[in-house]
């Protein structure tokens, strides 16, 4: 796959690799692995990498299109891609909390956490869904394993 062809929706969005350094490893799923890293030495990132034969460059590509063509406050923001060379990576904010269900079973100050601020997290989970619901986007897979904190 290297050299192929790639959309040049994404060339304005493309991050050179070699800005990327690979801290840890965040979790993994059927399309790859997801990491923690840096940009440039300082911007806290996740990259999310495409194993081959997982799905399709393009499928994987298309959910970068999709965070670039979505943009609201309660979503995780697109940083870029790198679609020269493999893996294919997409690069979004870091979010040091993780999941929102982990991060509400495990993690010991989600154990202080009052009604309100339950509420407010509610609150803006359903503000971003709200987001999806107004342009018309159907998540398909909108669990709490899914809100980044």
């Amino acid at each position: 796959m290297i050299g192929a062809a790639v959309p040049s929706v994404f060339r304005g969005d493309e991050i050179d690799r070699r800005d990327l350094k690979f801290i840890r490893e965040l979790g993994s799923g059927n399309f790859g692995k997801v990491f923690f890293g840096l940009y440039r030495g300082q911007t806290k990132v996740a990259i999310k990498t495409l194993k081959p034969g997982s799905m399709t460059p393009s499928a994987f590509l298309q959910e970068a299109a999709i965070m670039r063509r979505y943009r609201h406050d309660k979503l995780v923001p697109l940083y870029g891609v790198c679609s020269r060379g493999l893996p294919l990576l997409i690069i979004t904010e870091y979010m040091s909390k993780g999941a929102l269900l982990n991060y509400l079973r495990d993690n010991p100050e989600a154990q202080s956490l009052t009604i309100i601020d339950l509420i407010d997290m509610a609150a803006q989970v359903a503000s971003g869904m709200a987001y999806l619901e107004r342009v018309k986007l159907v998540h398909r897979d909108l669990a709490a394993r899914n809100c980044l904190v």
